[in-house]
């Protein structure tokens, strides 16, 4: 019983990390939550959603 709590906390709380990661970055916008925000060359008025 002990061990099913603790693996639903782990479930729960890697859940509630993985949304609050997710919201953060749409709030920084497009290119600054881009994986290749330090290489990319483009400027991000250029970018469409059809390019990534």
């Amino acid at each position: 019983m002990i061990f099913s709590i603790i693996v639903g906390i782990a479930i729960f709380g890697y859940a509630g990390w993985t949304l609050t990661r997710y919201v953060r970055k749409t709030r920084q916008g497009k290119c600054a939550a881009c994986s290749l925000q330090s290489s990319c060359q483009s400027p991000c008025s250029s970018i469409t959603s059809r390019d990534q």
